[in-house]
């Protein structure tokens, strides 16, 4: 810049187009400076050495809010009206100046910019105007305390986050463990975490961490690898490692850096958390049941008390005539025709016992006061116990009963409802089966299910019956081959605790050659 020293206007009345004075360039360099000048998103201030204002540009006056009418031939402290303003002039008549100061605009608020100032010489070398060049950092201060929030927070998390966090060297040595790590481990000081080896002091497999590191470095991460850990007590736990390599530029693993999360007490308690599946997906599918569901359940139970009625009739009936017989006619009657009676009456009485028994068994399910409580249960074991308990009902009618179930045979499901199934499929097998015949049970072990089975070879079930079982608004109720009186229930029963065990169940069968009822439960491993 070339300065006219030959003119000197008053400053008050210096503007923008007024502004030439100081160059002996043409009009039009002048306008192209001015028009550069404009362009730059920086704040451009000219002040003399007292500070009043001579220049600034279209950026200055938008970030302040001023016109420009208003601010040229004004003191600096306008903008500025700090002591400091004073020592920023007096060090850029002499050099430069650069730092941060807090500006106000015209509405009266505050912000801060960051300030750089030079001095304007004549040819001479004097200094006779101060340029100064600023920008605000209003977005750079909110971003730099979003960032210090940002690390703070995972500062934070990283001090107060329960799992293990660490970072790692690739050969096995801890960079930085958080607190809930060295409460994990055991670990009471930094010292002592520097002199532990990974590898050799908290793997519990020899190989798993070369397996660890080989997946890690293949894929460049792992997520939910499940490891057992020793910790420095001798204690084992089982984690879930999420973990990812950290490379530098060119590429190469300078660091390993995870989360350990302890599922120790999870696997324990892995059998009551199936537990807890089973009953929320039960009582989820109850609550999917439709009306016209509950309609037909409502419509069955009307045909089941029909029904119980008339079969309750018969045995009433029977104990009232034969009881009578003994009370008119007992001093007249021989011995063996009182016993023939007391027979009758005790079998008529039994038969209405497991009648009413089986009612209340079932409309207990029905109400749901039976309690579903499922476990982890041997099946092979649970048919011995039925067979050893009806095993006198068998051999008075020499039937030969086989247990061919598998003795690995684990499945998940309510222990007592599934014995009462057995000993009702059981005893059913034993009163429809010939003198000399065989019972026998199976098992299949078919996807998530066990498949069981119960076969006799005795009189068999007709087409038309086989549409009659499990079906509690149909009732069919035959007498065994020594005349033994069934219910009519038992089948319904066994049915409604197998779907309540998550299983199905049904019958196979051909009159005259035998039956197999088949049902399934969820498996265990």
């Amino acid at each position: 810049m070339i300065m006219n020293t030959q003119e000197n206007p008053s400053r008050n009345d210096l503007g923008v187009n007024d502004f030439s004075f100081f160059f002996n360039d043409s009009n039009s360099n002048f306008k192209l400076l001015i028009s550069v000048l404009n362009s730059i998103k920086e704040f451009v201030t000219i002040t003399d050495l007292s500070g009043i204002i001579l220049y600034v540009n279209k950026a200055f006056l938008t970030a302040f809010g001023y016109e420009e009418s208003e601010i040229i031939g004004k003191s600096i402290d306008i903008v500025n009206p700090s002591p400091t303003n004073f020592e920023i002039r007096e060090i850029t008549k002499n050099g430069t100046w650069h730092g941060t100061v807090r500006n106000i605009k015209k509405d009266g608020s505050e912000f801060v910019i960051s300030l750089n100032t030079y001095p304007i010489k004549d040819e001479k070398g004097n200094t006779f105007a101060l340029l100064g060049i600023s920008s605000d950092l209003t977005d750079q201060i909110a971003a730099e305390q979003k960032l210090q929030d940002v690390e703070n927070k995972f500062q934070s998390l990283f001090e107060d986050l329960e799992d293990v966090v660490y970072e790692s060297t690739p050969d096995g040595k801890f960079v930085d463990l958080n607190p809930a790590g060295m409460d994990f481990f055991g670990i009471s000081n930094n010292e002592e975490l520097q002199r532990i080896n990974i590898a050799k002091e908290m793997y519990l497999h020899g190989n798993e961490r070369e397996k660890f590191k080989e997946e890690l470095e293949k894929y460049g991460f792992v997520k939910d690898y499940q490891l057992d850990i020793r910790k420095l007590s001798g204690e084992v736990a089982t984690v879930l490692e999420t973990s990812y390599a950290v490379k530098n530029d060119e590429g190469k693993i300078i660091a390993y850096r995870g989360i350990l999360r302890d599922i120790t007490e999870e696997k324990r308690n892995e059998t009551r958390l199936r537990q807890l599946l089973v009953r929320f997906e039960f009582i989820n599918d109850q609550l999917k049941k439709s009306q016209d569901e509950l309609i037909n359940l409502n419509q069955a139970k009307d045909r089941l008390f029909s029904i119980i009625a008339h079969d309750l009739r018969s045995p009433f009936s029977a104990l009232l005539s034969f009881s009578e017989f003994l009370a008119d006619d007992i001093d007249n009657m021989e011995r063996d025709e009182i016993k023939s009676f007391s027979e009758k009456i005790h079998e008529s009485a039994k038969n209405v016992f497991t009648l009413l028994e089986n009612l209340l068994q079932w409309s207990r399910i029905q109400s749901g006061k039976i309690p579903y409580q499922p476990s982890k249960f041997n099946m092979n074991s649970k048919i011995e116990q039925v067979i050893n308990l009806l095993r006198n009902n068998a051999e008075n009618k020499k039937i030969i009963i086989t247990n061919n179930a598998e003795s690995t045979s684990f499945v998940f499901a309510d222990e007592d409802m599934i014995f009462s199934v057995i000993q009702n499929l059981l005893s059913n097998a034993i009163k429809f089966t010939r003198e000399g015949g065989s019972i026998t049970f199976n098992s299949l072990l078919n996807n998530e299910h066990w498949k069981f089975s119960v076969t006799d070879n005795g009189v068999g079930i007709s087409e038309e019956d086989l549409e009659k079982l499990f079906r509690v608004d149909s009732h069919h109720t035959t007498y065994g081959t020594n005349e033994e009186k069934g219910s009519g229930l038992g089948l319904v029963i066994c049915k409604e605790m197998i779907e309540r065990n998550k299983g199905k169940i049904w019958v196979k069968s051909k009159k005259g050659e035998g039956t197999s009822f088949h049902f399934t439960l969820p498996k265990v491993n």
